[in-house]
């Protein structure tokens, strides 16, 4: 099996920049709420973004390499994965592939799964994780920026202290080119069979 090494690192690289530039700008926050945080999180990620001469793109929309599939779940069926969903930033770099970035609080949710599929894209995907422990396993090609917030007790509040250069990185292992291939190939058959006519994102109702 081959890896291509600068795809592999890239993640980590820019997160290790990301975290150079928070600590320089001495980002911290006191006494927000988890609606509050995750935007001044959001903001400094975009300025740190601008600040190296890109462009992002909040709420951008992206596609699962897998293709959706019917499932049921008491009286409704749904698509999973379903037919699009939402980074929290792309980062577009000219003549580069974009960054993608997911920002949470916990570890529950869709991040792992986006950010899989962007890296599997060679696009970089990094996922910048804010309190609480760190429990989901990274994807090949994933990178992890872990903001250690502190909370209170109700009413609920999150505090961060300057991030220092100590902020923990993790990632996952090396993608290999032949799961870069692999989804190419996939991602190209669903895209093949969204053209479709028969193909419709709305599912069937079901009566109970």
């Amino acid at each position: 099996m081959t890896h291509d090494p600068t795809a592999a690192c890239e993640s980590e690289t820019l997160a290790a920049s990301l975290r150079s530039y928070l600590t320089e700008t001495r980002f911290a926050f006191t006494s927000l709420t988890a609606k509050e945080a995750t935007p001044a999180i959001t903001h400094a990620v975009t300025a740190w973004a601008q600040a190296s001469g890109w462009k992002a793109a909040p709420e951008a929309t992206m596609r699962y390499i897998d293709p959706p599939r019917l499932q049921a779940g008491g009286c409704r069926t749904y698509w999973s994965p379903p037919w699009s969903a939402y980074l929290d930033l792309r980062l577009h770099r000219e003549d580069r592939a974009p960054i993608a970035v997911e920002i949470d609080r916990a570890d529950d949710g869709t991040a792992v799964d986006k950010l899989r599929d962007e890296a599997l894209r060679g696009h970089p995907a990094l996922w910048i994780r804010w309190h609480g422990a760190l429990r989901a396993e990274l994807p090949a090609g994933v990178a992890r920026l872990h903001l250690p917030a502190r909370s209170t007790r109700s009413p609920i509040r999150y505090s961060l202290a300057p991030v220092a250069d100590t902020a923990v990185i993790t990632h996952g292992e090396a993608l290999s080119l032949e799961a870069r291939e692999d989804a190419v190939n996939r991602d190209r058959r669903r895209i093949a069979d969204e053209k479709r006519p028969t193909v419709s994102p709305y599912p069937p109702l079901i009566r109970c």
